[in-house]
């Protein structure tokens, strides 16, 4: 049998196993998917790849927009991270310059829980996406 004739039969093979594969494919746990890209951390997907090149693709939105004061110099907002998905389930951390400037303390909340001080970290969700809330309390006007 030529080459060409074994290559053909085997796309015919091929093709009619995976005519018989039952059930919907799953989006979210397809070759290059963060869930996918998780349990296999040596991929050579360029989906998967973590290391070299530029750095991710970053958005930081706060609203409001501008932070405005409420009531004794307190200062409410809230922060999110968006990046590429590939980044799921590591952390973010974010830090404020404002800790010197609120004389009631900075406080965030996260879902990795609360934090004072200056600094607080959130884990991205699977979409790419972190959120904090900052509550700065009795801040000297500077925002």
């Amino acid at each position: 049998m030529g080459a060409v004739a074994r290559s053909v039969l085997l796309i015919g093979v091929v093709s009619v196993s995976l005519l018989g594969v039952s059930g919907p494919a799953s989006a979210k746990n397809s070759p290059g998917s963060p869930r996918w890209c998780k349990h296999h951390p040596h991929s050579k997907l360029a989906a998967c790849q973590r290391t070299g090149g530029p750095p991710p693709t970053t958005n930081i939105t706060v609203s409001p927009n501008p932070i405005v004061e409420t009531g004794d110099s307190d200062v409410y907002a809230v922060i999110s991270v968006a990046t590429n998905p590939v980044y799921a389930e590591q952390t973010v951390a974010i830090v404020s310059g404002l800790n010197s400037r609120c004389r009631g303390g900075i406080t965030w909340i996260t879902n990795q829980g609360s934090f004072s001080g200056s600094t607080a970290s959130a884990t991205i969700d699977d979409d790419g996406n972190a959120t904090f809330g900052f509550f700065g309390a009795s801040c000297a006007r500077c925002v």
